[in-house]
């Protein structure tokens, strides 16, 4: 669910074909692309898996036909992005890189607001990295999905940096904006403000009713 691809310049390098058949040889039953700020990959990512549908599909049946098991698994892919959202993309007199936050497509309208919020980045919010601010997302945030983010994320990054008041009040502002459609992330790297961060999201997350999703930051 928050994957970066070669498109994701000094982030990844994997290809989007060795992430289709990472996910395939794992048997997983959907895999997300959010590359940063960018869908360069988008047309790629979903016709490799598409192809790999196709394959499984014929291996299936003749499975079947050969009264043997089927095994393989069709995949969905889930096209995203990981925006950096700052206070406001036109200001260019101060750096801001802002908190970067996922955000995936739940329809073919999501993934053309998707595209909106990412040319506004490139076109008009660009200092140091491609940027949006919230007014950009309440504009364009129908069939939109949420996830928090990583420890740079606003609601990790304020629990780490500012306060767990602030962390909270950040979190019930994405909630009333995305609803059911907005998901804490947790993450396990191994990274000690990860731990620390963990337990105070859960705990937010119970607080407020928001779901919790287990990511990696791949």
């Amino acid at each position: 669910m928050h994957n970066h691809t070669q498109f994701s310049v000094l982030q990844s390098t994997i290809s989007i074909a060795a992430l289709v058949k990472a996910a395939a040889q794992q048997k997983m039953p959907a895999v997300a692309m959010t590359d940063h700020a960018n869908l360069m990959g988008a047309f790629h990512f979903v016709r490799d898996i598409l192809y790999h549908n196709k394959a499984a599909e014929a291996k299936n049946k003749a499975a079947v036909a050969n009264g043997e098991e089927p095994t393989e698994v069709q995949m969905k892919p889930i096209v995203g992005c990981e925006f950096f959202v700052c206070e406001d993309h036109n200001n260019k007199s101060v750096k801001d890189n802002g908190y970067q936050i996922v955000l995936l497509a739940k329809t073919k309208k999501g993934y053309h607001n998707l595209a909106k919020m990412s040319s506004i980045a490139y076109t008009e919010g660009f200092y140091y990295v491609p940027r949006i601010d919230r007014k950009v997302i309440q504009e364009f945030k129908e069939d939109i999905i949420v996830l928090s983010g990583n420890l740079y994320g606003e609601i990790p990054n304020k629990i780490l940096n500012i306060g767990e008041n602030q962390a909270e009040e950040a979190l019930i502002w994405w909630k009333n904006e995305f609803k059911e459609d907005f998901y804490i992330e947790v993450m396990r790297h191994n990274q000690e403000d990860e731990n620390r961060v963990n337990a105070s999201l859960i705990s937010l997350a119970r607080k407020h009713d928001v779901k919790i999703i287990a990511t990696n930051n791949t």
